[in-house]
């Protein structure tokens, strides 16, 4: 399983993650990615992804502009 963080306070809103890997991020009514079946940890939102699923998350934690999506294995 892959282990995934979202800082989603400093979120900007810009969609890449939820267009990038939208069976683990979408926007809520703010216009702000949250992290799907997530939980609290601190100021991050985690869950566990799929290892089929890694190329996507990786685009997500490259492409966001405010760097806060983290993904590890």
């Amino acid at each position: 399983m892959i282990r995934i963080r979202h800082k989603v306070a400093e979120c900007v809103g810009c969609r890449h993650c939820a267009d990038t890997a939208p069976q683990y991020f979408e926007m809520d009514e703010d216009g702000i990615a949250q992290l799907i079946d997530s939980k609290q940890n601190g100021v991050f939102q985690t869950a566990e992804g799929f290892e089929e699923d890694l190329q996507e998350l990786q685009e997500s934690e490259e492409g966001c502009p405010v760097n806060i999506i983290h993904v590890d294995q």
